[in-house]
Parts: structure tokens; sequence; C-alpha cells
């Protein structure tokens, strides 16, 4: 009988060892955060900050591999909903065609688009109707707004790009309606930088850009004009008299699954610290 006891104190000894390990080892699981190698993409005027959020979080997640493509809003919403990416970055509405396939979006940050213009151009301000008449093609020289008698040169974004989608929204279809198009000889450029060089280093040139990359413009020479008389400030975009202004979005596919990385990503750009990250970029934070 001792011996039979002893054998069950023994036994007792080891489970109770064994199970105090594995609750040694499930808080150590816990505390590694998340873990695995995940691709985000999209918007290239979310871009800045994606990649500050992203160094940041891997920082409190060491295990975590996250990166960021800038391929443009509507390529980056067409990646996620094909499973090439798990999280989308948009700077325009999300379309309601996409919504109808899974696409949902989450406002991470508000930003203003600025008009920006080349230093050869003596216009100051434009009005909203005259600058939908510029992009429209109805209006070809600077001497009908007011300046010298010079050609315009268009510069748009390509139409994968949020920033295109939401410029085109503000002030042609708004103004003249889903029948109007933008004027076919514009120039071109891919993102925010490129129009910024294109901008400034071309004579009668006008374009669009996130408000946050107005300084890219200045210092090359260029300058950003006022719309209606109001000046492009992060001030005016919230008061709401600067009328180009836009939400920008992280997007998911079906809502966001509680505790999976991109769910606790995005709640890292909603924190204090990321909203913090978002001004840090010059974009206007939600809280």
């Amino acid at each position: 009988m001792k011996k039979q006891i002893a054998v069950i104190v023994a036994l007792c000894a080891v489970t109770s060892f064994a199970v105090a390990g594995g609750n040694k080892e499930k808080p150590a699981a816990e505390a590694s955060g998340v873990s695995g190698t995940f691709t985000f993409g999209g918007s290239t005027t979310v871009a800045p900050i994606a990649y500050k959020a992203i160094e940041s979080f891997q920082k409190d997640n060491p295990n975590a591999k996250i990166s960021y493509e800038g391929v443009g809003s509507s390529t980056g919403i067409k990646q996620l909903l094909a499973g090439v990416y798990s999280l989308a970055g948009s700077s325009r509405e999300v379309k309601d065609s996409e919504k109808e396939t899974g696409a949902v979006p989450v406002a991470i940050a508000l930003d203003g688009l600025s008009v920006v213009a080349n230093k050869s151009v003596s216009v100051s301000n434009l009005t909203m109707d005259q600058l939908g008449k510029i992009y429209t093609g109805e209006i070809s020289n600077w001497k009908d707004v007011g300046g010298a008698d010079e050609a315009i040169v268009v510069i748009n974004r390509d139409e994968t790009s949020g920033t295109y989608g939401a410029f085109w929204e503000l002030v042609c279809e708004k103004t003249y309606g889903k029948e109007v198009k933008f004027r076919k000889d514009a120039l071109v450029a891919k993102e925010n930088g490129e129009v910024a060089a294109k901008v400034a280093s071309t004579p009668g040139s006008i374009g669009y850009i996130g408000m946050a990359f107005i300084a890219q413009v200045t210092q090359a020479g260029g300058k950003d004009l006022f719309i209606d008389g109001i000046e492009p400030t992060i001030d005016n975009v919230l008061n709401k008299s600067y009328k180009l202004s836009r939400y920008l979005y992280l997007v998911t596919k079906g809502e966001p699954v509680a505790g999976s990385a991109e769910k606790q990503f995005i709640d890292f750009v909603l924190s204090p610290k990321g909203q913090a990250i978002v001004k840090s970029v010059e974009y206007i934070p939600l809280k």
C-alpha cells in the first residue's frame, strides 16, 4: 500500500510539473506578438504612413516581416481582392463594386490635395470652375485665367492612382457630372514625387499632389496655388474652407479578423502612437 501511495504521489508531481511547464510556455508565445510574413500594398500617398508605421510596428513585433508596395490605390485593392495582398492602402473612396466583392475600408487619416504650378506661372489663385475647365480641356492658356499668354501644360496622374480618382471626384465629376472626361493631351505621372519633379521642371505646367508633398515642389522652385481664394493648409482642411480634401484608408478583404496581423496593424495606426506617425509625415490625424 505504501508503495502504491508513493507511485501516485510521484505521478501527481510529474503531472503538476508538466502542466506548470505548459502554462509557462503559453505566456511566452503570447508575448511574441504578431509573427509571419505579410505583404501590403496600394496607394503611394498612403505609403509614407505605411512605411513609418510598419517600422514602428515591427519593433513591437520582431517576429513580423511586413512590406508595403506603392502600386496605386486601384491596383492595391485589386490585388487585395485577388489574395495577393492582405491589406491595401487607398487614397480614394472605395467603389461600390469593390465593396460588393469584399473590400472594407477603414479611414486612418485626412489629406488635402494641393494644386501646384511651375514658377513661370504668374497666376496664384484659381476658382474650382477654372481648375475643372483646365483639366477637361476647355481652358488651355494661362491668359484665360488672368495670367500671361502661355500654354497650360497639364500634368495628370495615371488611372490606377487614388489621387487621380479623388481629384476627378472633387473637381470634375462634382462640378460637371460623370459625362465629362480628362483632357487627352496631359502628361502622366506615376506618383506624387514624379508630379512634383515634372511641375518644377516644365514651364507653364500645372499638377496636383497630396498636401504632404508641397515641400518637394517648392524646394524645386514651383509653387502651390490657392483655390477659390483659400490656401491649402491643414487648418483650412480641418475647418472645411479648403474643398480639395479626402480621407486615406486601409482596406481589408472582409471585416478585419480580431487578433489578426491586419487588424492589429490597423489598430496600431489608429492608436495615439500611430496617429502621431500620421502627423509626423505631414498628414492630418483623425484623433
